[in-house]
């Protein structure tokens, strides 16, 4: 066959030209994996921060175990203040955090997004 000697590397060809593209959706994935992950831990952190608060007024200590989860650093909001908590009442505390990127180029990406998470007990000390 005369013809198929022309052709015989062509797959390999197709196959090179293809992989960036494969290489750029895996990352993609990955990077996608990961932001899930610190939304994960995140949700983690604020529900840790509101069992702190819930039982001491102290705000340092929210944010001692908001940072416990790994992420820092941590915009940390805790509704109501301190003078105004009744025993009983909901307590909020909302959670921001800029993820860094985890993977070159398309970290550059990430870091336009913000995560939030929000977390609400009810007030067991006055």
């Amino acid at each position: 066959m005369p013809g198929a000697d022309r052709e015989r590397g062509q797959s390999t060809v197709e196959f090179v030209l293809l992989l960036p593209f494969l290489a750029a959706a895996f990352a993609a994935l990955v990077e996608v994996a990961l932001l899930a992950g610190d939304q994960v831990r995140l949700w983690h952190a604020a529900r840790e921060a509101a069992r702190v608060a819930v039982v001491d007024s102290d705000p340092i200590q929210a944010a001692v175990a908001a940072e416990s989860s790994g992420l820092s650093p941590l915009e940390l909001t805790i509704d109501p203040d301190v003078a105004h908590r009744i025993q009983g009442r909901p307590l909020t505390v909302q959670i921001r955090y800029e993820p860094p990127g985890h993977l070159p180029l398309l970290g550059l990406i990430v870091r336009s997004v913000d995560l939030n998470a929000t977390a609400t007990m009810r007030i067991e000390q006055p």
